[in-house]
């Protein structure tokens, strides 16, 4: 989502919804400031990770709704960082 807004992520999310795309399996929305992200893929999948600090593990929620997906995007747009960590993530991609 480019220059995107809150109201701009459940149409980004309903992109997943199309056939499978293995060359671009997923949307994201990123926070610059922070350089967090967080990445929906097509089979439910859901990762944060920080692009600029490699020494912060990615991880993911599986199985994510897409009303979920909405809500954490959402999030972070927000600047509610904090809460987003708080969530059961696990470790890794998936």
């Amino acid at each position: 989502m480019e220059d995107g807004t809150e109201a701009g992520i459940p149409s980004l999310v309903a992109e997943l919804d199309g056939p499978i795309d293995d060359e671009h399996p997923d949307v994201s929305v990123t926070d610059d400031e922070s350089s967090w992200i967080v990445s929906a893929f097509q089979g439910g999948t859901l990762v944060l990770e920080n692009l600029d600090d490699s020494d912060v593990q990615p991880r993911h929620l599986q199985h994510a709704s897409r009303t979920e997906m909405i809500r954490l995007m959402t999030m972070l747009i927000r600047g509610e960082l904090a809460a987003l960590q708080q969530l059961d993530w696990l470790p890794g991609y998936n």
